[in-house]
């Protein structure tokens, strides 16, 4: 079944010209008509009128929520910017814990290391993890 109403507009008063400049000028590929844009948007009208009488805090809660949710994005976009740094330092932390090898150590270590350089071709590296490389 299929009924009919009328709606008149005065184009002088602010709102009216508004909503009917909408009805008129709407975009034709994001909505299908002005009859389907009169539907939702009388329901969710009167739908949010109910759900105001029902809970009178109902608009405060929804721009708490919103709040929140930006809140959230903020502290997620400056984790994301401040992660590079905090890993880096954590590196420095960690390597923190080892000694500094001193210039006379370097140079001792690189003649042994020459020196046993027949010997290091046998080492047995089964033993080490690889995996943290991706191998």
């Amino acid at each position: 079944m299929v009924k009919m109403t009328c709606f008149r507009f005065n184009l002088d008063n602010p709102e009216h010209a508004k909503a009917w400049y909408y009805l008129h000028d709407f975009d034709k590929d994001k909505v299908k008509s002005g009859n389907t844009a009169v539907v939702r948007a009388v329901n969710e009208y009167f739908e949010r009128m109910q759900k105001l009488s029902d809970d009178p805090y109902f608009e405060t809660r929804q721009r708490e929520e919103r709040f929140v949710q930006q809140i959230v994005n903020e502290v997620g976009k400056a984790f994301i910017a401040e992660m590079p740094k905090f890993l880096a330092s954590l590196m420095l932390n960690l390597n923190a814990g080892y000694p500094m090898p001193t210039p006379q150590t370097v140079v001792s270590s690189v003649t042994e290391s020459n020196n046993n350089a027949e010997s290091s071709d046998n080492v047995d590296y089964s033993a080490i993890d690889f995996g943290f490389i991706g191998g």
